[in-house]
């Protein structure tokens, strides 16, 4: 085996520092490798162009991009399910690249499990969920399974739970309603299961191969939605995958060369130009297929004994048009970003920690924001939306300056680079809050042509992409600093250990063993 992993520079002195490769949060553009043992999985990965990622700025522009197309696919569904041809187009060409690649990028950020994160599963994940959960469920309960909230448009009659002509988010109105996540908040529970079943998943030899199997065969069940158990299994590939490249120390490079980026661009457009023919040629219509949560008896009907072999075609497209996707995410040094780990002056104090900005997790202080702290105990952010403070070294806007030789000035590329991946660091805001934007716009009456126009007329394939272009609008000012501090204290809720969390740590406690 490869030597101990170097201790990430971002460690205070007098404390353990955490190892900088493996479940360590990305030092900066600058960061080097490992030294390579010959024969090693990580030097045959890299013959394939992979490389350790050290570029925390480059995964939170693709996070933000992904989650932007999450939520334009979910402004767009409503017509896809009215059958409008563009809008179904739309629809399945985002699904392949945005679940899956976020999904393996989820992977990639996680980390080895110990009792803090344990804790922060409670903390910021299941808590979290039971709250906004519960938020949807009164308000979609409220409005839409009470005909009366509102005249019908045109009088047309509105079945119980209908959001649109054709689409039911919640279909589920009972005693297991909190149990069937509604639109995006299946995240929540997904990266619950995910991490929980990582330790034992990455005992086995091969596992991405053996979950590849488990997610063929999930189809047959019929779970579906209950507690995202399907989606769950169906995506652990891809969140197994990502993980096993972190572990390796490697990850998808940029596009180094044109040839390269046109061939990643030409990846991209022949899977679109797969969708067009798919949707037109064939009249396919539902993305069940890429979405990976309801039965293949529910996606294919009479066909579902394909389902394994459609859901292995699956995997493959969207492991391909993922790769092609980071390929063309460019990285800092791109931009000309000024890194933190230079000593080319940056500019006054970038972190300012004050005492409300210091929150107790488990029996531990953190200062929100702090990377020597949160995001080396927790693996992610004990502040995912890095809005009360950011990550210690993290480039600043304002050092952002043109070298002398090039004329001196603002370097406006770096700042809007690092814009876009300051918006894609608190990507879990947009991502589960972007729905109650949409219920907003539909009780202004938005999407009341779903119901009084013909699918395919041009006035729906209109507001068919004028949707599209609002959902990405929506995903970006939910990922502003003001909309993550309104809603941030629902997903990073201020949680009391003394009253949810044991005093000391359960798991060193000897076993008293069973009187008989």
């Amino acid at each position: 085996r490869a030597a101990m992993a170097p201790t990430s520079p971002r460690a205070k002195k007098g404390q353990v520092a955490a190892p900088a490769g493996y479940g360590a949060i990305p030092s900066g553009p600058n960061a080097q490798a490992d030294e390579l043992g010959d024969g090693s999985f990580q030097q045959y990965l890299e013959t394939f162009g992979m490389k350790m990622e050290s570029d925390p700025y480059r995964l939170d522009i693709a996070k933000f991009i992904l989650v932007a197309l999450i939520v334009a696919g979910n402004f767009v569904h409503p017509f896809a399910q009215l059958g409008n041809k563009v809008a179904c187009v739309l629809e399945n060409f985002v699904s392949i690249i945005n679940v899956p690649a976020y999904v393996l990028l989820t992977g990639y950020m996680s980390a080895t499990t110990n009792k803090t994160r344990r804790r922060y599963i409670i903390a910021h994940l299941l808590i979290p969920y039971l709250i906004v959960q519960s938020i949807y469920l009164a308000v979609y309960i409220g409005l839409y399974w009470n005909n009366s909230f509102r005249s019908h448009p045109n009088g047309v009659d509105r079945k119980p739970g209908m959001f649109t002509d054709n689409w039911t988010p919640q279909p589920h109105f009972n005693g297991l309603s909190m149990m069937t996540p509604v639109m995006d908040n299946w995240y929540l529970l997904a990266l619950v299961g995910w991490t929980m079943w990582r330790p034992y998943a990455t005992e086995l030899r091969r596992t991405v191969i053996v979950h590849v199997v488990f997610g063929c065969l999930i189809g047959f069940s019929p779970l579906e939605r209950f507690m995202s158990i399907h989606r769950t299994i169906a995506t652990m590939p891809y969140f197994l995958f990502g993980h096993m490249l972190r572990r390796n120390k490697v990850f998808i490079p940029p596009a180094a060369t044109n040839a390269m980026k046109a061939a990643a661009a030409f990846v991209l457009c022949v899977i679109f130009a797969a969708c067009v023919v798919a949707v037109y040629a064939f009249g396919w219509r539902s993305n069940g297929v890429w979405e990976q949560q309801v039965s293949y008896h529910v996606t294919w009907e009479t066909k579902y004994r394909w389902g394994p072999l459609i859901q292995l075609f699956a995997y493959l497209t969207t492991t391909i048009t993922s790769v092609a996707f980071f390929a063309l995410i460019p990285p800092a040094s791109k931009a000309g970003v000024r890194d933190l780990s230079s000593d080319e002056g940056h500019k006054g104090v970038y972190q300012n920690s004050k005492e409300k900005d210091v929150v107790q997790i488990g029996g531990s202080k953190y200062t929100v924001g702090s990377p020597d702290d949160v995001e080396e105990e927790l693996g992610a952010a004990g502040d995912p939306l890095l809005v009360r403070g950011r990550r210690k070294r993290d480039a600043a806007e304002r050092d952002q300056i043109k070298p002398d030789e090039l004329g001196g000035g603002k370097n406006w590329s770096a700042i809007y680079y690092l814009r876009v991946s300051k918006w894609g660091s608190r990507s879990l805001c947009p991502l589960i809050f972007n729905f109650l934007f949409m219920i907003l716009l539909e009780v202004c009456t938005y999407y009341n042509d779903t119901w009084t126009r013909g699918n395919n007329s041009t006035w729906i394939t209109v507001h068919c992409v004028i949707s599209l272009f609002l959902g990405f609008a929506v995903a970006t000012a939910l990922s502003t600093r003001p909309a993550c501090m309104f809603f941030g204290w629902i997903l990073c809720p201020p949680i009391n250990n003394d009253w949810i969390f044991e005093d000391v740590d359960v798991a060193t406690l000897e076993d008293p063993g069973t009187e008989l």
